[in-house]
């Protein structure tokens, strides 16, 4: 979060949230070579953002107090409420440049360790257009269409296969029901042995081992190629079969670019077509592919709402670093637009994705707005960060609910301990109409993942005490869709906020991470939450708030 801008510049210094991960991160580029391949340079995104140690003297700065064995003191809101980690993906930096074309990076490498957290941390680089190092080659005019990629030993190259032979049939049933023009097949589809010196160089690039790590699509060569030692089999470990379903479909939806024209017009309109749109339109195409996979399933190649999940856990893995602004020339979105774009391919079809323009498309990343929210990467200490959020979560929601005086945050609360732990690591209880907070459960999700995830979760349980000094039911699944909502009008309300704090570059990303991971923000006063729901409907009903407001949440 950032701090608010009417505060002393000195108390700025110690109250903003980005910089420990863009401490990691190395600001991209991007270049277009003669061969029109565009290419462009991604960042290391670290969510393992260290918190300095609060100032509790500070004015306005909620004191809580640690008693024996680090249990805060009060009542009895104080256990661990937090499931199992899910380890971080970690993202190889970027290298040199090479020939251009539309690649996707990605190095999944060994987790680091298990935390106490039930929570996606995907650090990343931007989806597409990365740099791939050596000399520019020279593409062949025309390659000969090939049916099927090389066959490779393994399971994920099964699945590249598989996915690659039920794209090509995907776009030739649907590019003439959505366009009315013939598809016309992906030349070549390479599976590379980067790690084989002897290798033969896939198309546009001079070496094997230059796609270390990545995927790409060539529109001079129409070639997709992939790292079949590398990238591809940890896409599979990490995610499933969809983490290299996914990736590959992006990058075929930049051959749907290429056959809609959409290369030649951004190449003579470049503002039109800026990268980060051509980058959501490909993730649109790829939610629109998977969602027909999902309708008629694919043999190998399993895609239910939890492959769904994963799929966009997969593409929050490439969101953007920290700092990059929406119309910077290497922009290709953060968490919160690359998911929004897939939702809605998967639920529109592959005519509304040809259909986005930067009129009718918002992007919300944005940069630093001062060098104190860049020197801490945004982070606020989470005390002061829930002193914060009591005070801003407060003002927001008692407007929504005239004559209600929203209650300070606890430790606990009138209701039993079971109540509490049921919704999590923040609870409302209706018995005093308090919400309760247990502070060592959000610190460990301030610690995985930023302040923001934990503000996401403590912002829900006010909107669920809104929902009930309302006198609308704070029980139920539709109580439960609302404070989902809600908690996206709040945090959209921080995009510019006139007083109090405003969103910092990741607080986004970081809702979205806890939204696909957990189901607290949508959980009830009982602790219940709709058991058909998953993290894409969760994401839906945030984004509706953060887009349309709290009028939207009824």
């Amino acid at each position: 979060m950032s701090e608010p801008a009417t505060r002393a510049t000195a108390e700025c210094q110690n109250v903003s949230k980005s910089t420990c991960r863009s401490r990691m991160s190395v600001p991209g580029s991007s270049v277009t070579n003669a061969s029109g391949c565009r290419t462009c340079s991604t960042a290391v995104a670290r969510s393992d953002a260290s918190t300095s140690t609060p100032d509790t003297a500070r004015r306005g700065v909620t004191t809580l107090r640690c008693g024996a064995g680090g249990a805060w003191r009060g009542p009895r809101f104080c256990r661990d409420t937090v499931p199992d980690a899910i380890p971080p993906v970690r993202i190889r930096p970027n290298r040199s440049p090479a020939a251009p074309r539309h690649a996707m990076m990605s190095r999944v490498r060994a987790p680091i360790g298990r935390g106490a957290l039930a929570l996606v941390v995907l650090l990343v680089t931007c989806a597409c257009g990365q740099l791939v190092p050596g000399n520019a080659r020279a593409v062949p005019e025309r390659l000969p269409a090939t049916a099927a990629i090389a066959t490779q030993p393994g399971p994920a190259a099964r699945v590249a296969d598989t996915t690659a032979t039920a794209l090509q049939e995907f776009w030739r049933a649907e590019f003439p029901a959505a366009f009315g023009r013939e598809w016309r097949d992906i030349s070549t589809f390479v599976p590379v042995a980067t790690q084989d010196p002897g290798a033969p160089a896939p198309p546009c690039v001079n070496r094997a081992s230059d796609l270390a790590d990545q995927a790409f699509y060539c529109p001079g060569a129409d070639v997709v190629a992939w790292d079949a030692d590398g990238l591809i089999p940890a896409l599979h470990e990490r995610f499933g079969p969809v983490g290299v379903a996914v990736v590959l479909a992006h990058e075929v939806g930049h051959a749907v670019q290429s056959r809609l024209g959409v290369d030649a017009e951004q190449q003579s309109d470049p503002q039109r077509f800026p990268t980060i749109l051509l980058e959501s339109m490909s993730d649109c195409y790829a939610g629109a592919a998977l969602a027909r996979f999902a309708d008629e399933p694919v043999a190998g190649l399993p895609l239910g709402p939890e492959e769904r999940d994963r799929a966009m856990q997969a593409l929050v893995g490439f969101r953007d670093p920290l700092g990059v602004a929406a119309g910077d020339e290497s922009a290709h979105g953060n968490a919160f637009d690359r998911v929004s774009a897939f939702q809605d391919g998967w639920l529109e079809g592959a005519a509304l994705c040809a259909g986005m323009t930067v009129d009718n498309r918002a992007f919300t990343q944005r940069r630093f707005d001062s060098e104190a929210d860049l020197a801490r990467g945004g982070n606020l200490p989470l005390r002061e960060l829930l002193a914060f959020v009591e005070r801003d979560a407060a003002e927001f929601f008692g407007g929504l609910a005239p004559g209600w005086a929203p209650p300070e945050l606890t430790s606990g609360s009138a209701c039993p301990d079971a109540d509490l732990v049921a919704q999590g690591p923040a609870a409302f209880c209706p018995d005093d109409g308090g919400v309760a907070v247990d502070v060592a459960a959000l610190q460990r999700i301030h610690d995985e993942v930023g302040d923001f995830a934990g503000a996401t979760v403590v912002a829900g349980r006010y909107g669920l005490a809104m929902l009930d000094a309302a006198g609308r039911p704070a029980v139920g699944t539709p109580a439960g869709a609302a404070t989902t909502c809600l908690t996206g009008a709040y945090t959209g309300r921080l995009f510019d906020a006139a007083d109090g704090f405003q969103l910092s570059p990741g607080d986004l990303d970081e809702a979205v991470q806890v939204l696909l991971a957990a189901d607290w923000v949508a959980r009830d006063a009982t602790g219940a939450s709709d058991p058909a729901d998953h993290g894409f409907e969760r994401i839906g009903r945030f984004r509706t708030g953060v887009l349309d407001g709290p009028d939207a949440c009824r």
